[in-house]
């Protein structure tokens, strides 16, 4: 666990790292300035960029969560529809700063800032509002974003066992006899 106890006041921002394949990471923050975590800048997004609730858990478990982003200019929509949306990677992190210095916080056991959420995109929308009276237009897309836990839960691995699959094993040559048979461990002989 974090110890914030030290700190009479403290200051966190939400930083989220959007990795769409063959296109570009787009790193964003909600703090009110850019900063550079790990020689990467994120942007000021402010009040456009929202973030539903994350689960705070002291183990790994499946979630979701959706990532709103607003004021994306009108020629930006086309670059980013044109991508591959859907598959593309999440990080989120939460940081801490001191409220006098806006700096990093230095914090132990964990880096700060701790990372909350990586998952991936499985669905996104966008929706368009017009202010018919002073003519502007506000684009914003919803990413919906699946845990990695929650990912490979919906995994389905295994070996198949069916002889045409394997012709030359020997292996298998008992696969339909025992595939009917009854097997009753623990009963009494």
């Amino acid at each position: 666990m974090i110890d914030l106890s030290s700190n009479v006041a403290v200051e966190s921002a939400v930083f989220v790292k959007w990795d769409i394949p063959n296109f570009e990471v787009a790193y964003i923050s909600d703090y009110h300035t850019d900063v550079t975590i790990d020689t990467n800048v994120y942007t000021n997004a402010g009040k456009l960029l929202s973030i539903s609730a994350i689960n705070n858990e002291l183990k790994a478990s499946p979630s979701e969560l959706s990532i709103a982003l607003s004021g994306i200019p009108t020629g930006s929509i086309t670059n980013i529809m044109n991508e591959e949306i859907k598959g593309s990677t999440v990080e989120i992190r939460r940081g801490f700063f001191n409220p006098t210095t806006h700096a990093l916080l230095s914090l132990t056991p964990n880096d700060n800032p701790v990372l909350k959420f990586k998952g991936v995109v499985t669905n996104f929308s966008v929706s368009d509002d017009i202010d018919v009276i002073s003519g502007v237009a506000t684009t914003t897309i919803v990413l919906t974003c699946n845990s990695i836990v929650e990912i490979l839960t919906k995994k389905i691995s295994g070996r198949r066992t069916n002889p045409r699959d394997f012709p030359s094993e020997s292996s298998m040559n008992r696969v339909l006899a025992l595939s009917n048979s009854n097997f009753q461990f623990g009963a009494p002989k």
